[in-house]
């Protein structure tokens, strides 16, 4: 419904619409070919009579473009779009620890390892170690470490006009968890999870593309040993012609973790401080990049593709007898409906 198809109209001396109102019939000055207009869902026909006596008749379906399946049971003629996504995640990171780590406790159960060797023949001692494992020297703490890194997710869909898309890329972490009556699995999932809606004009040629995306990633496992996970959302609709592209930016996540320690009270205090303490930093910046390429997908009709697949039949048989080339054989254009 609201979709246009052309006839060729040579030699055709008058014609005749079957049941009026489903379709629009309509001849240019030229007169080269009838333009066939869908108005409403129904059925009817359209008979041609050429100037020679010769009738074609053509049954004519107009289907509803919001039914996927009509009450007669057919399937309506609809696009196929084919959509290109690009998943980009660029990932920075960089980490500094700096100063003096004093221990956090002195005394106490192994401040002091003794290592000894006796000779069992002579009893005579042969070595002896002393070792003191709890004392209250510092140690130095210098360390910086800095990083990028990049995923790169790529995927194809088609799907017909106006029909939603789904693609879901991840993984999963299965933890147990403990209870009172035993442990079960808890499932952390993470990945990249898009919804896209096309939505394609052929008159206009242009194409609106719904987009739901979901993207998540894991993070370090903290003290507990569980990881977390980060989370970017988006949902938009995006309008444009054949041929471009959409490029969805600016989705960014920034971290940054400091932490100091050292001696209570001596480490707080301003430049001296950092005699007695350490300091540790973390930064982390998450990009992600998505790219969507759509592309309408254009059939062969059946009646073209048995044409070309007979042609190529006809040259096969035509060369292994020793007959001319490819070049060799002129292309003619196909004849009107009731020609031969």
């Amino acid at each position: 419904m609201g979709e246009q198809v052309t006839i060729p109209a040579t030699g055709v001396a008058s014609y005749s619409e079957g049941r009026p109102g489903i379709v629009d019939v309509r001849l240019p000055r030229d007169g080269a070919q009838f333009v066939i207009v869908a108005l409403q869902p129904g059925v009817t026909s359209l008979l041609l009579i050429y100037a020679d006596g010769r009738q074609v008749r053509y049954a004519i379906t107009v289907l509803d473009p919001e039914q996927s399946v009509t009450a007669t049971g057919g399937v309506p003629a609809r696009e196929n779009i084919r959509l290109d996504l690009y998943f980009v995640q660029l990932q920075q990171s960089y980490s500094h620890q700096l100063g003096l780590a004093f221990p956090g406790s002195i005394g106490g159960a192994g401040i002091a390892r003794v290592q000894a060797s006796l000779d069992l023949t002579t009893f005579s001692l042969q070595s002896a170690t002393a070792t003191i494992t709890n004392q209250a020297l510092p140690r130095l703490d210098l360390a910086q470490a800095s990083g990028w890194a990049r995923l790169l997710r790529q995927a194809m869909l088609v799907t017909a006009n106006g029909q939603e898309a789904e693609i879901n890329s991840g993984g999963e972490v299965n933890i147990v968890v403990s209870g009172g009556f035993g442990g079960q699995i808890q499932r952390i999932e993470f990945g990249s999870n898009i919804e896209v809606t096309p939505r394609y004009d052929p008159e206009t040629r242009r194409i609106e593309v719904a987009i739901q995306a979901d993207v998540s990633d894991l993070t370090e496992a903290g003290t507990s040993g569980v990881p977390g996970r980060t989370r970017t959302q988006l949902s938009t609709v995006v309008n444009l012609e054949l041929g471009q592209s959409i490029v969805l930016g600016g989705l960014v996540s920034r971290t940054s973790r400091e932490s100091q320690g050292g001696l209570p009270g001596l480490s707080q205090i301003p430049i001296v401080g950092v005699l007695f303490g350490t300091n540790q930093r973390a930064d982390e910046n998450v990009e992600n990049l998505l790219f969507i390429v759509p592309t309408v997908v254009q059939a062969v009709p059946r009646a073209q593709s048995d044409r070309i697949a007979e042609a190529l039949r006809i040259y096969e048989r035509f060369g292994s007898i020793g007959g001319p080339g490819l070049g060799d054989i002129e292309l003619i254009e196909p004849s009107p409906p009731g020609y031969e």
